[in-house]
């Protein structure tokens, strides 16, 4: 695939899943209204703001990776040729999710819908989700199959 094919298909990609997710949902849920801070504390908005400004880079620099370094898009029907270890990719395995699921808490955070509120029980299951997926989907039998085609170099910090 080219570089060019790869931008395009990962910001296609980028429109669809995380856009979506992180962005066009709360948006659905809180209509972006602030309510009073969280237990009357304006550093819960600070935090949520830290946690937008932390997760948007970071997302955005993730899926750069995959197209420029990988060759390829996050989606599965046109994975990366190369296998992406730079960036967050070297710290963590799913940098994409952490940074989506840092947006959306920082959301709930900033708009002060984190208790008994739609904002709140979206974050709760969006991470419950990723957390039983990617517990399930990347168990060692899997792992050691998908990494297959990237030969030696996806044996580095693996132990299947």
């Amino acid at each position: 695939m080219s570089k060019a094919v790869a931008v395009l298909g990962s910001a296609l990609v980028f429109v669809i899943a995380p856009l979506m997710v992180a962005a066009v949902v709360p948006w659905w849920i809180t209509q972006w209204e602030f309510r009073p801070a969280f237990l009357g504390v304006e550093l819960t908005r600070a935090l949520g703001g830290i946690l937008i400004i932390a997760g948007v880079p970071g997302l955005v620099d993730s899926f750069a990776r995959f197209a420029l370094e990988g060759l390829g898009t996050p989606a599965i029907i046109a994975p990366t040729q190369k296998l992406v270890v730079t960036g967050l990719y070297r710290f963590v395995r799913n940098p994409m999710y952490i940074a989506v699921v840092a947006v959306i808490f920082g959301q709930a955070l900033c708009s002060a819908m984190c208790v008994s509120s739609g904002m709140a029980r979206y974050s709760g299951f969006f991470f419950t989700s990723l957390l039983w997926c990617t517990r399930n989907r990347h168990s060692r039998k899997h792992l050691a199959r998908s990494m297959r085609p990237f030969g030696p170099m996806s044996r580095v910090g693996f132990r299947g």
